[in-house]
């Protein structure tokens, strides 16, 4: 039992730094830099950045295709919770590796939602398929693609026996996320902070999905 609170106390400093960081990001050193005079918290920081970085389609792309891995890797755990579901007929036989997936999957998407509404920041950009300013906080690709893909890492080191099948997958998701997360900081949609609060998210609710789904 004293193991099962020392689990948790991670996950919950984690969520508490991601909350402090998401209010600073509202308050601290927010000035008026962004497009059509909108306001940014961290304005020196993130204002210096998106100075040596403008829009790079190329690296959108980038961001874009590796979110899309990240799309196929949730797939491929709802295929493999269906057919447990199926071949044992109760939600208790998926496991709890699962349906702690399923649960942050679903968490990521109304954070997805939820912050598409709340207007923290703006992009520093219109792309060329926009006709408005969106919001930008935390960074969506960001938080999809490391949440899936690090919670991937656990979740493949315990449904899957060959080691070294386990290994390859592990560096894949790995250069997935790195690749993910630069492509995104300079692809110059973002501001540096939208990166870093994206990141937080994901460690979060990594690290809460461990705590639940991984004790033994």
């Amino acid at each position: 039992m004293n193991t099962s609170r020392t689990d948790y106390r991670k996950p919950f400093i984690l969520l508490l730094v991601t909350a402090i960081f998401s209010v600073l990001a509202t308050v601290l050193d927010r000035q008026s830099i962004g497009l059509e005079g909108t306001s940014v918290g961290f304005a020196t920081l993130n204002g210096a950045f998106a100075s040596r970085f403008g829009y790079n389609p190329a690296m959108d792309l980038v961001s874009d295709i590796m979110m899309y891995i990240a799309f196929v890797v949730v797939i491929s755990f709802a295929v493999m919770g269906l057919l447990r579901l199926l071949r044992t007929k109760s939600i208790s036989g998926v496991g709890k590796v699962l349906i702690g997936l399923g649960i942050l999957y679903a968490v990521v998407a109304v954070i997805y939602v939820a912050f598409g509404k709340i207007p923290i920041n703006y992009r520093p950009v219109i792309k060329p398929d926009e006709t408005e300013l969106e919001t930008s906080f935390p960074s969506t690709h960001t938080l999809v693609i490391c949440s899936v893909m690090g919670s991937a890492i656990l979740a493949w080191d315990r449904l899957i026996s060959d080691r070294r099948l386990v290994n390859v997958l592990r560096i894949l998701a790995l250069v997935v996320m790195v690749v993910g997360v630069c492509a995104r900081a300079l692809a110059g949609v973002h501001w540096l902070s939208d990166i870093a609060a994206g990141i937080l998210f994901s460690l979060t609710l990594i690290s809460f999905y461990a705590a639940w789904s991984l004790e033994e």
